[in-house]
């Protein structure tokens, strides 16, 4: 199944092959990412990086924004 993954702001995009009940977790792994430097979004709700992935989610990254 696919999963596709996108920053919100566009500038990069990934289309993920990855197996039935793959992880939000698993799919940023597979290309390089730490899942507590993003918020992640699919259909306009925040998940979490043990929720599983379906064929064809679309995946947006929030960049976590911290300072002082």
């Amino acid at each position: 199944m696919y999963v596709i993954v996108r920053l919100v702001d566009g500038s990069k995009e990934w289309k993920i092959e990855v197996p039935e009940g793959s992880t939000v977790r698993d799919v940023l792994a597979k290309i390089g990412l730490i899942s507590n430097e993003y918020v992640i979004v699919r259909d306009g709700a925040v998940i979490t990086e043990d929720d599983e992935v379906g064929d064809g989610d679309v995946l947006v990254l929030y960049p976590v924004v911290s300072g002082g």
